[in-house]
């Protein structure tokens, strides 16, 4: 039975999200989303120190229902429990092909400087498209910030938040290229974009 993970003062408060390409778990701490990963990603918990069977037993907001007794079943503080719920709200609008903004729920990834300013690049990718790796290093490169493809890569492949910081969308010049939640993930959610952008552009 899912059970409540209350975190001491520096652990995130997690919760689960059943979807597409497997079950996710939502991090937040302070008000914000510190993490977003799906079940045998690569860095799973990372950087926030997550384990992967801990989280398994994490509270399903997978259903409305469900979210709408959260403070209630829960000692979650009230910040946390609302940026939980904003995230299993956002996860339902991007499955269900509606491009939802980032913006919509607070973040706090951690990370270097470096990754901080290559996942901000990621979040200008539009829904439905692709920029290279090489793309991306080009535009850093012309904010005056040292980026080479390899080092954009690296820094895609340590996303913290994903779906909401888009690294899916970050593809290789000669094919999808990896992902750190796997090929069939990341052919999966190039396709349900492809199949819904035009209905919300």
């Amino acid at each position: 039975m899912p059970t409540e993970i209350t975190p001491s003062s520096s652990d995130p408060t997690l919760a689960t999200y059943g979807s597409p390409i497997g079950r996710l778990t939502i991090a937040a701490r302070g008000g914000s989303l510190v993490g977003l990963w799906v079940v045998g990603q690569r860095f799973f918990g990372c950087p926030v120190g997550i384990d992967e069977a801990v989280a398994s037993s994490a509270l399903d907001l997978t259903s409305p229902v469900s979210r709408d007794s959260v403070r209630a079943e829960t000692k979650w503080d009230e910040a946390d429990a609302r940026v939980l719920r904003a995230a299993a709200s956002w996860l339902d609008d991007y499955f269900a092909g509606k491009a939802p903004s980032p913006a919509a729920v607070p973040l706090a990834p951690a990370g270097t400087d470096f990754q901080k300013r290559v996942w901000e690049a990621m979040d200008a990718i539009p829904y439905g498209a692709t920029r290279t790796y090489g793309h991306l290093a080009v535009t850093l490169r012309g904010a005056g910030i040292p980026a080479s493809a390899q080092a954009v890569g690296g820094a895609v492949g340590r996303n913290p938040l994903l779906l909401i910081r888009p690294c899916h969308r970050v593809v290789a010049a000669s094919g999808p290229g990896g992902y750190a939640a796997g090929e069939h993930a990341k052919a999966w959610l190039l396709a349900h974009e492809a199949a819904t952008a035009s209905s919300v552009s």
